[in-house]
């Protein structure tokens, strides 16, 4: 487990004051081996969110799939490694841990939440995915490496 702070691995210790939360996302593959991929202040992200009070983390990552990017008939998959990331939130600190899933879905137009800041929401044929990821995060970059093990 690596946890990131601005992009940089940190160690555990380091968070031990931070307050954590949970969030759930998906990387979703299509019949066309093309990988779901959402464009959010200026960088390139697979859909996610924070976890509702009593929600379970599939079905919060199912729902985050749908509601940031429109898609329908979306199979849950196996788990994926969480990852960790820190950040600031009103003068307090923050350790995320995002639960990710393995998801299929047939391939479908998308429709992007622009109220989550989301541009664009396409399907990305999986041997592009590492290229668009270099304008990502570290942690995204980590998630995907580890799932082509």
């Amino acid at each position: 487990m690596t946890i990131y702070q601005n992009d940089q691995p940190i160690a555990p210790e380091q968070v031990r004051d931070h307050r954590l939360i949970h969030a759930a996302g998906g990387v979703v593959f299509n019949e066309h081996n093309e990988v779901l991929m959402i464009y959010r202040l200026d960088k390139w992200d697979f859909p996610k969110g924070k976890v509702e009070a009593g929600e379970q983390y599939d079905e919060a990552a199912l729902r985050e799939v749908e509601e940031e990017t429109g898609l329908h008939g979306i199979t849950l998959g196996k788990a994926l490694p969480s990852t960790f990331h820190t950040y600031t939130l009103h003068g307090e600190p923050i350790l995320k841990e995002t639960h990710w899933f393995r998801m299929s879905a047939p391939a479908q137009d998308l429709i992007p939440q622009t109220e989550e800041d989301i541009t664009q929401a396409l399907w990305v044929p999986a041997e592009q995915v590492e290229a668009l990821l270099q304008n990502s995060y570290a942690t995204l970059r980590e998630l995907w490496s580890d799932m082509k093990l």
